[in-house]
């Protein structure tokens, strides 16, 4: 069954649609994956989620919206939609495979196709109130499932105890629609630890793990949590690192936590309406020691933004080339997640997230919890 995004919700998007497709000289879309769709019809199904993206996807071909399509790779999905699309122009297409695409062309062969890529960030951004609202409500409603967990994580319980805790936990509040698996996961405190993985472009990195397991937690554990969660069409990152102790935390421990605030602050002091992604590293960067890897876990990214996706532009700390970064330039209106990663040999790790507005008059920190600092310090 095909539901529906509140109007409110979707007239901007539908409004920078327009606009976009306008500028870019696109005459009409034909969209084949769920978060596409949705962000320009405002239109779901839980359909997709029950027999997958790609076997059975909700299509979008213009205003209109098919549920369940055919699969991208079926040379049938063009002849469901042929006659609700342009005959000549630029079609937008994000995924067709190669007997679609044939058969496109073959009823359809003054019709140029273009990636969607760019009509699809066009659509994002600037972003309205309502939506920034929403996205604000989602962290914040996250946030306040998280702080119920902090009793919780402590000697003798698993992460996947955890994980499951917090799952119930956030759909009795409202919050039943997880965009990721929620991670709740030791840190390694020695590298020897993370001697599995630690090769190729991962040697002489900050180790990092983000997955839930079985494993028990034991005394002095740096546990970090990690989860996405969908709302009214947009997402809510959130993440803390917590300790399993009855004694607190250590010197050295507050201490990374410090040392993470310090440059998640540099890099929010950074964040304006012009300023560059490119911008937001050099300033994690700023008078860090260059013998040590980068106050961010790979390959992960320092910032990054937060609305329709989980993960979208811009990304700060990725590794795309340093052009790429230049030219992702924030906006009024950007929602950012501001998240480094701060590791010691023999001490561990420290990672949380700030949830940022980028405002014309100043950036403000939407976040409710005591992130810089221990929950439990």
């Amino acid at each position: 069954m095909i539901e529906l995004d509140e109007p409110e919700l979707l007239a901007p998007r539908k409004r920078r649609v327009t606009q976009a497709a306008e500028m870019l000289g696109i005459d009409g879309w034909l969209l084949t994956t769920s978060q596409a769709v949705r962000t320009v019809t405002g239109a779901w199904s839980d359909d997709v989620d029950l027999f997958g993206e790609w076997s059975c996807p909700i299509v979008a071909a213009g205003a209109t919206v098919l549920s369940p399509g055919r699969p991208p790779n079926d040379a049938r999905i063009i002849d469901d939609v042929i006659d609700l699309l342009p005959v000549r122009g630029t079609l937008a297409v994000d995924r067709l495979g190669p007997l679609a695409l044939d058969r496109l062309a073959l009823l359809r062969p003054e019709l140029a196709v273009e990636d969607a890529a760019m009509l699809l960030g066009a659509a994002k951004v600037p972003r309205d109130q309502v939506e920034i609202d929403v996205l604000v409500e989602a962290h914040r409603l996250t946030e306040a499932v998280l702080g119920s967990m902090v009793d919780l994580v402590r000697p003798g319980v698993s992460e996947r105890d955890l994980t499951a805790a917090f799952t119930v936990r956030a759909a009795e509040s409202g919050l039943d629609r997880m965009h990721l698996d929620t991670v709740f996961s030791v840190l390694p405190k020695e590298h020897d630890q993370a001697s599995s993985w630690a090769r190729g472009s991962w040697e002489g990195r900050s180790p990092y793990r983000e997955l839930t397991t079985d494993r028990v937690l034991e005394e002095g554990d740096h546990v970090a949590f990690d989860a996405g969660v969908g709302f009214k069409g947009y997402t809510a990152d959130v993440g803390w690192t917590l300790l399993a102790s009855a004694n607190g935390p250590s010197p050295a421990q507050e201490d990374l936590a410090t040392q993470w605030d310090e440059v998640a602050r540099r890099v929010i002091g950074a964040a304006k309406p012009g300023v560059s992604a490119a911008m937001l590293r050099a300033a994690a960067l700023e008078g860090w020691d260059r013998d040590l890897p980068v106050p961010w876990p790979y390959p992960l990214y320092v910032a990054h933004g937060v609305g329709t996706e989980l993960a979208e532009p811009p990304f700060a700390g990725a590794d795309f080339a340093p052009e790429a970064e230049e030219a992702m330039v924030l906006t009024e209106g950007n929602v950012l997640m501001v998240e480094p990663y701060i590791w010691r040999e023999g001490v561990g790790g420290y990672r949380a997230e700030y949830c940022i507005v980028v405002g014309g008059g100043g950036t403000e920190i939407v976040s409710s919890l005591p992130y810089g600092q221990r929950p439990d310090s």
